[in-house]
């Protein structure tokens, strides 16, 4: 009995002093220096912890979960809020973390704000020239990106000059990007056959795109009930300028009306056009009450102004 009772004392000492052990041990602290602004190359990048941490003395683990949370979010990302996501996961670890704030930014729009903010030149699929996927800067850091050819269209390397005047110090990246242009165009709402007789409004609706070569897209749809398809347009393709032909609106041996025009009259007669014509031409016509020959503006179907 005793030899029990010896034995039940033993196993209690051995669990107060495990349990007194697990309530003295410290919780074990690491620290974070993470990179106050990350610029991203593309637009929601997924992002891993060399390119969010500077330097650090934490766990794998710990970085990981810090690139999960920040890869995830878009503006700046506080130390504190970090902090309490760590928490959450590393019940026995203290997290220093350093800056306060890290700034998610697209390089993109940096390069577009210092080089061709007042134009409508856009930055796109930049790449380093140095094979690194982020660009992160360290607090005190600025940027300034140089380019003598960035206000034309094209594949163009850029100069990014990283300094930071608190440690005098200075470095280099080079990129390349390409440079497009935004406007404005219309697409087709259905696919259209070069066989339909002429254009309506309602065949295209109105959106934005990126072209190197925006001269030739179809950006207004005054008058396009004068031109038709010269191909099949596919649902949804930007329309272009050379896409279209202008109908005939005045058929050889078609009687016009014609409309003189000037400040104080405006009169209407009839002619016979000598030739075919499309909108905008200007063609003669024949005056049957004399034979003389008059000349003016195709309008409209079978109509043509002429001014006095």
């Amino acid at each position: 009995m005793m030899n029990k009772t010896l034995f039940f004392f033993l196993l209690l000492s051995l669990k107060v002093s495990a349990e007194t052990a697990a309530e003295t041990i410290p919780a074990s602290t690491c620290s974070i220096e993470l990179f106050s602004k990350v610029y991203r190359l593309e637009s929601n990048q997924i992002l891993n912890s060399n390119d969010i941490v500077h330097k650090t003395n934490c766990d794998t683990a710990v970085t990981n979960k810090i690139s999960q949370l920040i890869s995830s979010s878009n503006g700046t990302v506080g130390a504190d809020f970090l902090k309490r996501e760590l928490s959450k996961d590393f019940t026995s670890i203290t997290v220093e973390i350093t800056p306060r704030k890290l700034t998610l930014m697209e390089l993109n729009s940096t390069l577009r704000d210092q080089l061709t903010n007042d134009s409508n030149l856009y930055f796109l699929d930049s790449k380093s020239l140095n094979g690194i996927k982020t660009l992160g800067l360290i607090e005190g850091e600025q940027i300034k990106a140089n380019c003598e050819s960035c206000n034309s269209f094209g594949e163009k390397n850029i100069k990014i000059d990283i300094s930071n005047p608190l440690q005098s110090s200075t470095r280099t990246l080079w990129f390349s990007s390409k440079i497009l242009a935004k406007i404005k165009v219309f697409k087709a709402k259905r696919s259209l056959s070069f066989q339909q007789k002429h254009l309506e409004i309602e065949d295209f609706y109105a959106d934005e795109i990126f072209s190197g070569n925006p001269d030739n897209v179809l950006t207004t749809l005054n008058n396009i009930h004068f031109y038709k398809a010269n191909k099949n347009i596919l649902q949804g393709s930007a329309v272009s300028n050379l896409d279209l032909q202008a109908v005939n609106l005045i058929n050889f041996g078609t009687p016009v009306t014609v409309t003189l025009k000037n400040q104080n009259i405006n009169l209407q007669r009839t002619a016979m056009p000598v030739r075919s014509a499309m909108f905008g031409e200007v063609i003669e016509l024949r005056n049957p009450n004399n034979n003389k020959i008059i000349a003016g503006k195709v309008v409209d179907y079978n109509k043509v102004v002429i001014e006095l």
